[in-house]
Parts: C-alpha cells; structure tokens; sequence
C-alpha cells in the first residue's frame, strides 16, 4: 500500500470529462481538416498555397486521431497545503517556566 494519502485536488479528470475533452479535439481537428479541403478547392489562390492546404487536409486526421486515442490528458500537479517527507515535522518547544505572581 501506497504511504502517501491521495488528495482529492490532485485526481484525474473523470472518464466522462476526458471522453468528453478529446471528441471536442477531435471535431475541432476535422473542422480545420474539412476547412484546409473547402479553401483548397474553392479559393483561388497560387498553387503552393493550395498545396500547403492540401497538405493540412491530409495530415490533420491522423494528428486528430492520435490527439483523440491519445488516453487521459496529464494535469500537472496543484499545490497542496500537505507537506511531502518521510518523517514527521517535530516542533522544538522551549520548556516551561515558573511563573511567580
């Protein structure tokens, strides 16, 4: 078993919210893919421009597919006001003294 308590700020996204986080990416990358396509064919620009989105067209779908399939996205860890060591932190206390009233 693990020494180290899990706290509850430093948990992963949940299933649902990381399922949800990767098809927003995805779409978005299709979006931008279908975007590069459209101005391709439709625009009338010089030909390396339109090769240059042809080139988006092409590789943005693999990039959407390994951002989508790519697992659960690593927050990096918060602050926490718990305090990581092996040993416990002892405080020093002065010893007591008589008080004369």
């Amino acid at each position: 078993m693990s020494r180290h308590p899990v706290v509850v700020t430093t948990a992963r996204r949940s299933g649902t919210d990381d399922l949800k986080l990767r098809q927003r990416r995805y779409a978005l990358t299709q979006g931008v893919r279908l975007a590069c396509f459209l101005l391709a064919v439709f625009l009338p620009v010089p030909l390396p421009v339109k090769l240059a989105f042809v080139v988006g067209a092409f590789v943005l779908p693999w990039m959407g597919v390994v951002a989508a399939n790519g697992g659960p996205v690593r927050q990096r860890p918060t602050a926490t006001a718990l305090v990581d060591r092996e040993e416990p932190v002892r405080i020093a206390l002065e010893p007591g003294r008589d008080l004369d009233v």
